[in-house]
């Protein structure tokens, strides 16, 4: 089945993000989620202290058929690394 962006409760795949973890970084750091396009499950790699912390990690670990996004303390994507 194609990735679906839509939460699992609204009839889509994506399972974890704003279901079972938030977007948003806490206050004055950076969040890095990362989804594998593949099976379509997604998780928290972490918070960084700083953009360059979280922009490393993002580089790291994207790749083919992982996504890694890095969101701010407002839940804005402000980065993303890998390919689909």
């Amino acid at each position: 089945m194609p990735y679906d962006p839509k939460p699992v409760s609204e009839g889509g795949n994506r399972r974890g993000i704003d279901e079972r973890f938030s977007r948003h970084a806490p206050a004055g750091k950076f969040r890095v989620v990362g989804v594998d396009t593949f099976d379509n499950t997604d998780w928290v790699q972490g918070d960084f202290d700083t953009l360059k912390e979280a922009l490393n990690v993002a580089n790291e670990e994207g790749g083919a058929m992982t996504k890694m996004y890095v969101y701010n303390e407002y839940g804005g994507c402000i980065y993303e690394a890998g390919v689909f």
